[in-house]
């Protein structure tokens, strides 16, 4: 509940509680039933109760009120049964809940009196929040005071008629006697009771008194009476007390009196004198009535006035401190109030802005418009206009007026509102206006300007979705606008070429990292190109994904030319090795010569052992066991000149690369010799395999060897040094280094020494090298040359290891 609503809240339920006790005073003198009906036609006006039932013990029947939703559902005669029924079975104090025609309701009972000697009062709502805690004070104030009055009914409908203290019998008996019934009609009344002397001492009092106080007549007769009253009441009570009996008037005294419990309860004490034809004083009575309860209502009261008054303060200030125009106006729209603020906007005194005055400050232009709509919606219960107001320097600025209509329990209108400066607002709301129209312009200028790039421009969110492709690329494809998006452009990728262009784009994706992919795409004629596609992410200042962009070239016409060159480069390779061949014919030869040589030899060692009278079967078996080897050595030179001399398509494949080098060597080991030089050979593993084709590769290691071998041709003096390690890297490839002694590498060539048609030599046409490097890239690995120390040259490459599956 806000701070308003508890304000009004407090206030109602102040004025509810006065309401009550002026309702009192028509009491006097009246009877059950009237008391009855009016306490009840009171409770269901200022408490919109659904029923509310009283039953006082002494009525023959019990009073009720049904309201208007649940008279129409229930008789008020069946309420008022089944009402009287959960008292006579399962009265409750707190709050709860019945049953009637399918309607929850929420009933409280209230005692009347202790121990409900009085009676009962049940009030009732459909709400199930009911009673609240103003509602429980405004009920129980009615209950204290209802009881207080039936009491007072019932003790004077039981009291008999007093006889007249003057009155005298006519016989000498009649004082005795009349003393006698006096005694026993005063300890009859159900009230605490007394009699004193004129000159107030106490000579007489009921026994309904002495049990309330806890003490025997010795202690309350002459002034004994008077310990029955608190300390700090007595001096005011005696002061009192004894005007009256100066006075011989009676009349109402208040203070507190010790019960027999030892409580101090609040007693309301009735003094009235007896006089004598001569108005002298004979006697006076007097009656206490016990109004704790009235008092502690009196008290919480006062409480809740006060906690209203401090509410309203703290409520104005809170009003007053708000960097709102807070107002509020009479049902026909003039202001009546305005807070602090808005009179420090204004710049003006209260009494220039009250009624009608505030429209002085509207802006000219807004006037009109501005008094017509907040006319139109008085008869609404919300109001809403925008307007412009001018502030205490002469500067009009945008306000935003929202009100709304209460209407109190008396049926008296009025508005509460605030206006809220807007201006700021607006002018911001302005600028993004012109940004976005900016904005537009410059998106439309983009979009003119990807969809005439000739690329196909597309871009995609953080997922891999497409959202976006430029003209150039669905006319590429023969795409629709909604073809192209999502995961609809992936239909026109060759099938053979989908699944890996899904996983390297997956790959990305999970990365967060631009890259490359080539994968062949049917054109909008059918036909399937190859095309490179190009991404890029896009990410915001919190490092967060946005978008992807990405370009796709068609690059079928360079893969033509680049598999056009791939051949021709085979070719030169071929070529190359027939040349390598014509240069290595002498030591070829020699390596064909000796196997030839022993086959020869040991033939003709057989033959000897076979002659007539030299017979030795064992050693010709020899003989014949070493043709056969020599056979196959003779052989298996010749496949491997016949493997570099033939043109056949490259086979990659698993392969030992130790082996392969070790048979390029014996291959050479004749021409090495005649240079002097006795390569070594370095393995980190036995037996390295690679994916790679055998013969390529071995092209590789004999242009490199020979190349040093050459470079060493000219070294002046000194062992000419041939060194080939072969290593196993981390990363998944073998690297073989060629290390030589010779003059080296010139520095300013050392970039150079793999370009086509470069060369150092005199008579060199610089594509040896050119080719090792295009056999190395199809592999997969990477050649390069490097300065040997302390000199000489290095000549690295690597190819992929072949892992085992």
């Amino acid at each position: 509940m806000g701070a308003q609503s508890e304000f009004q809240e407090l206030q109602k339920c102040g004025d509810d509680l006065t309401h009550i006790l002026d309702l009192t005073g028509t009491w006097r003198g009246r009877d059950t039933t009237f008391i009855a009906e009016s306490l009840l036609t009171a409770l269901c006006g200022m408490l919109d109760l659904d029923f509310v039932y009283l039953r006082p013990d002494e009525a023959v029947h019990a009073f009720t009120r049904v309201g208007q939703v649940l008279g129409s559902a229930l008789e008020t005669d069946d309420m008022s049964v089944r009402i009287g029924r959960w008292l006579d079975t399962d009265p409750q104090l707190r709050p709860t809940h019945l049953l009637a025609n399918e309607m929850s309701i929420s009933v409280v009972a209230f005692p009347l009196g202790i121990a409900a000697g009085i009676g009962w009062l049940v009030a009732g709502s459909r709400r199930h929040d009911f009673p609240s805690q103003t509602e429980h004070l405004r009920l129980g104030v009615a209950v204290t005071h209802a009881t207080v009055a039936f009491r007072e009914v019932r003790d004077l409908a039981n009291r008999p008629l007093p006889r007249d203290a003057r009155y005298r019998e006519p016989t000498e008996a009649a004082p005795a006697e009349g003393e006698r019934a006096l005694q026993l009609f005063i300890d009859t009344i159900p009230a605490a009771a007394y009699c004193t002397t004129a000159d107030g001492m106490v000579e007489l009092i009921n026994r309904h008194h002495l049990d309330y106080v806890g003490r025997t007549y010795e202690e309350m007769k002459g002034l004994g009476f008077l310990g029955q009253f608190h300390p700090d009441d007595l001096p005011g009570l005696l002061s009192t007390w004894q005007g009256m009996l100066a006075s011989k008037q009676g009349g109402d005294l208040e203070g507190r009196v010790r019960r027999a419990d030892g409580e101090y309860r609040w007693t309301l004490i009735r003094t009235a004198p007896l006089l004598d034809d001569d108005g002298n004083v004979v006697r006076w009575y007097g009656v206490n009535t016990d109004i704790e309860d009235r008092k502690r209502t009196e008290d919480s009261l006062r409480a809740a006035e006060a906690a209203l008054a401090a509410t309203e303060r703290n409520f104005s200030l809170m009003i007053d401190s708000l960097p709102l125009l807070v107002w509020s106006s009479r049902a026909d729209g003039s202001a009546d109030y305005v807070n602090k603020h808005y009179l420090e906007y204004a710049g003006l005194p209260e009494r220039d802005i009250m009624g009608w005055g505030y429209v002085d400050l509207l802006h000219p232009d807004d006037v009109d418009g501005m008094v017509a709509r907040w006319k139109a919606q008085l008869d609404l219960d919300w109001a809403v206009n925008q307007a412009r107001l001018r502030r205490h320097d002469g500067e009009y600025r945008r306000f935003y007026f929202a009100g709304r209509k209460f209407i109190d329990s008396s049926g008296a209108v009025r508005w509460f509102g605030a206006n809220i400066d807007i201006e700021d607002l607006k002018r911001a709301e302005d600028a993004l206006k012109e940004s976005e129209a900016a904005l537009r312009t410059s998106e439309r200028k983009l979009q003119e300007i990807i969809s005439t790039i000739p690329g196909l421009v597309w871009t995609a969110s953080p997922d891999g979705a497409a959202t976006f492709a430029n003209q150039h690329y669905l006319d590429f494809f023969g795409f629709s606008a909604e073809d192209a998006l999502g995961r609809g452009w992936s239909t026109a990728v060759h099938p053979d070429d989908l699944e890996r262009l899904l996983r390297r784009w997956a790959s990305m994706l999970e990365s967060g990292r631009g890259g490359d992919a080539e994968a062949r795409m049917r054109r909008a004629d059918g036909q399937y190109r190859w095309l490179l596609f190009r991404t890029n992410p896009l990410y915001d200042v919190a490092g967060n994904l946005t978008q992807w962009f990405g370009i796709n070239t068609d690059i079928d016409d360079r893969k033509r030319a680049e598999e056009e060159l791939r051949e021709a480069q085979a070719e030169l390779a071929h070529v190359t090795r027939l040349i390598t061949m014509g240069e290595l014919a002498v030591s070829i030869a020699h390596e064909v010569n000796q196997p030839l040589m022993a086959i020869v030899t040991n033939a003709a060692t057989c033959l000897r052992w076979l002659e007539e009278g030299k017979l030795d079967v064992a050693q010709a078996r020899q003989a014949a066991e070493r043709i056969v080897r020599d056979g196959h050595h003779a052989g298996e030179v010749i496949a491997s000149i016949r493997a570099l001399a033939r043109k056949s398509s490259p086979l990659i494949e698993r392969m030992d690369l130790g082996k392969a080098i070790r048979e390029m060597l014996e291959l050479i080991q004749g021409q090495l010799g005649r240079a002097g030089i006795q390569p070594t050979l370095e393995f980190s593993d036995d037996k390295p395999e690679v994916f790679g084709d055998r013969t390529q590769l071995q092209q590789v290691v004999l242009n490199l060897i020979l190349n040093s071998v050459e470079a060493m041709a000219d070294t002046p003096d000194g062992q000419p040094l041939l060194h080939i390690q072969v290593s196993i890297g981390d990363e998944g490839f073998a690297e073989v280094r060629i290390t030589d002694n010779g003059p080296g590498i010139d520095p300013h060539a050392i970039d150079r020494l793999f370009d086509a048609f470069f060369t150092t030599k005199p008579n060199g046409i610089g594509m040896g090298l050119s080719i090792c490097r295009s056999i190395i890239d199809g592999h997969g690995g990477q050649i390069w040359a490097s300065q040997n120390t302390p000199k000489g040259s290095v000549f690295h490459f690597t190819v992929p290891l072949a892992v085992a599956a």
